[in-house]
């Protein structure tokens, strides 16, 4: 086989758009910034209230706000380490920080989840009553109409920076904003004369914020695994496959790293081509999946020759055992080719 007919390419991470890379670190910073501060006035608001009228319903909502301020400004931290360079220790960069942000944000919802829940329980045990109700229901309502308009902020420019994180922050804004109707439904009801509905609605709070857990954890551990969505993948094969000079598409893979996306595939050409052509050919689907597939930051392509005679192995063992020093000599028969 010669080097014409088995070529790897330069796996180059350059795109078209890279002179935006550090305009959208700054613009992800910019957004997190500002819901971190929304976030805080919101919780600092029904935190105060809460001081004054004991809802038990306003404090599971104020805890739940405030712990969106933490994992908001543990995206920001994640965004931070993410614009570091890559090191020859850690050869991919510092993206993967916003995953594990994602991981902390489910983290902190179970926190908040579970305290609101035994702060409810306390009070629906000790017929503890909410007095001020009516600044109780306006404070709730604030923080319904402010996690609102945080929640579509957030999810708008999760989606345009392709932030897994930023979204599901948004998804737990969108639901913290329901909570906090939640909150001013039951201390309506306990100014109407029904003392218990308070303590309750903060309990069925906790267990909104349980569901939420289910829905943004799931997520995040799929995202952790290397999960993605497979309409990316068959993009990134129709990608390829329109380029003239492919012969066939083997192996597409592809993973998230919080807003890049590393993709890496086997396509197949004409063995007799030089190496300058195989190359021609893979560095076309290599700009074509880069300019076509959002988040795309990394395409890495080897290209196998097609056409070969029947029963001819492209990927056949070819090294050679040998001795090598505190190593044992038939460790080779248990490895093998990556691509075979």
């Amino acid at each position: 086989m010669t080097s014409a007919q088995q070529h790897h390419s330069h796996g180059h991470s350059h795109a078209p758009n890279e002179h935006l890379a550090g305009v959208g670190s700054s613009e992800a910073l910019r957004v997190v910034a500002i819901a971190t501060a929304g976030m805080f006035v919101v919780a600092a608001i029904e935190l105060l209230v809460f001081s004054l009228s004991q809802s038990a319903g306003l404090l599971s909502d104020a805890l739940h706000n405030l712990g969106d301020v933490f994992t908001t400004a543990a995206i920001w931290v994640a965004f931070l380490l993410a614009r570091r360079p890559a090191t020859q220790r850690f050869t991919y960069g510092f993206h993967r920080t916003e995953d594990l942000a994602g991981a902390f944000i489910a983290l902190v919802i179970t926190a908040s989840g579970l305290i609101a829940a035994y702060e409810s329980y306390q009070r629906l045990i000790t017929h503890a009553q909410p007095s001020r109700i009516g600044l109780g229901i306006l404070a709730a309502l604030i923080g319904f109409v402010g996690n609102e308009a945080l929640a579509e902020y957030k999810m708008r420019m999760g989606r345009k920076l392709h932030s897994a994180a930023l979204a599901a922050d948004g998804q737990h804004s969108r639901a913290d904003g329901l909570t906090s109707l939640a909150a001013a439904a039951g201390l309506a009801l306990a100014g109407l004369g029904v003392p218990e509905a308070d303590p309750i609605a903060g309990l069925l709070i906790s267990v909104a914020i349980l569901y939420i857990l289910v829905d943004v954890g799931g997520h995040i551990f799929a995202r952790l695994l290397d999960a993605v969505d497979p309409d990316i993948i068959a993009k990134v094969r129709a990608q390829a496959a329109a380029v003239p000079g492919v012969a066939g598409i083997e192996d597409v893979r592809a993973r998230w790293a919080g807003r890049q996306l590393y993709i890496a595939l086997n396509i197949s050409a004409d063995g007799s081509l030089s190496l300058a052509d195989a190359h021609a050919i893979a560095e076309r689907v290599r700009q074509e999946v880069l300019a076509h597939i959002p988040g795309a930051a990394m395409v890495d392509i080897h290209v196998d020759p097609s056409g070969l005679p029947d029963g001819t192995d492209p990927h056949a063992w070819t090294h050679e055992p040998h001795d090598e020093p505190g190593g044992d000599p038939h460790d080779h028969d248990e490895h093998h080719h990556p691509h075979g």
